[in-house]
């Protein structure tokens, strides 16, 4: 069925890049990565503003805005951002918007919309300044008595076939974009959270090499863009800067970055030595450096062990980074992107007041942006947490809500392997370990450099009952990424699995290595039962007693109805070590 043609009032906004045929014509892959970055900058400014996008057309953006008050104050900080933005920059790279905003009825037909309105707005915009907004005398008449900002009357003119001399007005960007210009230039790219790599440089006479220096930029890119919580800019972006020597905090403002990656290559005969460092651009201080020697007898396994490496070192820090970057913002001034990422941070809290804020704050994300996918599964993993630790009593529909959401995630972002890496966890719990093994297994084989993917392996391996298997494939995994902040779950379910094999000591080791990063209830209830199982102590008697403290009203054969393990005996074994170590039966 065709969409229905409608009329309403709105208002509209056309805006454009000045220059930007010059600018394509002197650097179409930077110019194109650029505008990319500062749409990502100033989109947020039109939906906050309750706005929407209805196309684009190359550097062109055409909206529509219920609210002139809103529209206008949308436009001032948009081009207010932009200038703060190119105060960064050299004047040939400098991107400047030209806005026309115009207030009418307007038809909306099959997802566009049409009428005099739209055009007004659009031969507004071509009379805007670079980097400033012309308005109709609608608009005027509409907001100047709430808007701080002077507006100059240029009369009625004559707009390129519109019927009518429309009144203009010019908003006098000077005072508010001066402002903003030397605001920029001491002010860092502190709301940037994005990882820019840049290609490694080639040190090596040969420049053949180039092609290995490539090819592990290129492989880190795509692997750091599978990582929870990282927004990484694309090769096209970031390879426009090879061979350049420019300075990584301009770098970082160009593509709207806050992380930057950099590195060199350098062969000679059979040996190479590749360096790796991540810089903070906002401060040019070094979050992290590496070096790596290595003998090239098989170049495509030497690039997958370097590429994995890194990653995994570099992505646990940038994260720490953001984390505590947001730990001060109130979640009202948050971004959907934010919010995630603070209910990301929430998870490694480990305990059911962080679940539940994490879960809170998901579904502010999702408020803000209902086609958010991590934010989705985000959600059903702290719905997941709160069932499986026994903060929340679980029935059919809490589980099918969890799985919903998981697929949610996966239909809105269906090549993401860590959508299919929380749908195989559902699995695992629902009891469905056959498919998550399948699953889990596939994940493994598709994308053995992602550490996620071999925790879950494992973790599918252990509740199915195949737990030396599982301890080898946490090993593993602990050792990809050995500073990764959410491997405190991971050294527990290792505890669980040694605790399964009866070698109680290793389960204890792995428990009291948990407990080291946070107390994680499951990390608690283990160590109890391993200290149990070891013998009656009152060192059993006081980590029973503490694992109480989390759960007051629970007994071993409550706490362990929470299991879905495959083998009854695994289950009846740890509620065994629970009550030798002094929890009510």
């Amino acid at each position: 069925m065709a969409a229905e043609t409608l009329r309403r009032l709105a208002a509209v906004v056309v805006a454009d890049v000045a220059g930007y045929s010059r600018m394509m014509g002197s650097d179409e892959d930077g110019t194109l990565a650029a505008l990319k970055a500062h749409r990502n900058a100033i989109d947020p400014f039109v939906f906050n503003a309750g706005g929407q996008i209805i196309k684009t057309t190359g550097d062109g953006m055409l909206m529509e805005f219920s609210s002139v008050m809103a529209a206008v104050e949308a436009m001032l900080a948009s081009q207010q951002e932009m200038a703060r933005r190119n105060a960064t920059l050299p004047d040939d790279r400098r991107m400047h918007f030209r806005i026309g905003v115009h207030v009418g009825e307007i038809i909306a037909d099959d997802g566009d919309i049409f009428g005099d309105t739209v055009n007004i707005a659009a031969r507004l915009q071509e009379m805007a300044e670079p980097g400033g907004i012309s308005i109709s005398q609608a608009v005027r008449d509409s907001v100047h008595r709430r808007l701080a900002t002077p507006l100059m009357d240029l009369g009625r003119q004559d707009l390129k076939n519109i019927a009518e001399p429309v009144g203009v007005w010019r908003v006098n960007m000077g005072g508010a974009q001066s402002e903003a210009l030397r605001a920029a230039a001491t002010t860092t790219a502190g709301e940037r959270s994005a990882v820019a790599v840049l290609p490694f440089d080639n040190m090596s006479a040969d420049p053949e090499q180039d092609y290995f220096a490539d090819g592990i930029s290129e492989d880190i890119i795509a692997l750091l863009s599978r990582t929870p919580g990282l927004r990484v800019i694309a090769r096209n972006s970031t390879f426009s800067y090879k061979g350049q020597a420019t300075d990584v905090r301009l770098i970082a403002a160009e593509l709207d970055a806050r992380y930057v990656l950099e590195g060199s290559v350098r062969r000679s005969g059979k040996q190479v030595r590749i360096t790796a460092q991540l810089i903070d651009a906002s401060n040019g201080q070094h979050i992290w450096a590496e070096r790596y020697d290595r003998k090239m007898d098989d170049i495509f396994e030497v690039q997958d062990e370097i590429t994995g490496n890194i990653v995994a070192r570099i992505a646990p820090e940038v994260l720490r980074s953001e984390f505590r970057r947001l730990e001060e913002r109130s979640p009202d001034q948050m971004s959907a992107w934010e919010l995630y990422l603070r209910a990301l941070a929430c998870m490694h809290e480990a305990n059911e007041a962080g679940f539940l804020r994490g879960e809170a704050l998901c579904h502010q994300a999702l408020e803000l942006d209902p086609n958010h996918a991590a934010a989705w599964a985000l959600l059903g993993d702290h719905q997941y947490q709160l069932l499986v630790y026994g903060f929340r009593k679980g029935n059919a529909r809490a589980w099918n809500t969890i799985v919903e959401n998981a697929e949610r995630a996966m239909r809105l972002d269906p090549g993401d392997p860590n959508f299919a890496g929380f749908l195989a966890s559902t699995l695992i719990w629902s009891g469905k370990w056959d498919d998550a093994l399948a699953l889990s297994d596939r994940l493994v084989r598709d994308y053995p450099l992602l550490v996620k993917c071999r925790h879950i392996r494992a973790s599918a391996l252990f509740q199915a009952g195949e737990h030396r298997a599982a301890t080898e494939n946490y090993d593993v995994a602990l050792r990809m990424s050995p500073n990764a902040s959410d491997n405190y779950q991971y050294q527990t379910l290792n505890a669980f699995a040694h605790y399964c094999l009866e070698n109680y000591p290793a389960a204890l080791c792995w428990a009291d290595e948990a407990l080291r990063a946070v107390a994680f209830p499951q990390a608690l209830g283990i160590r109890a039962a391993a200290l149990g199982q070891l013998g009656p102590t009152d060192e059993a008697s006081r980590a029973a007693a503490r694992f109480l403290e989390v759960f007051p009203d629970t007994t071993a054969t409550r706490h362990c109805r929470n299991f879905r393990w495959r083998n009854q005996s695994d289950i009846d074994r740890y509620r065994d070590g629970l009550i030798k170590a002094g929890l009510p039966e």
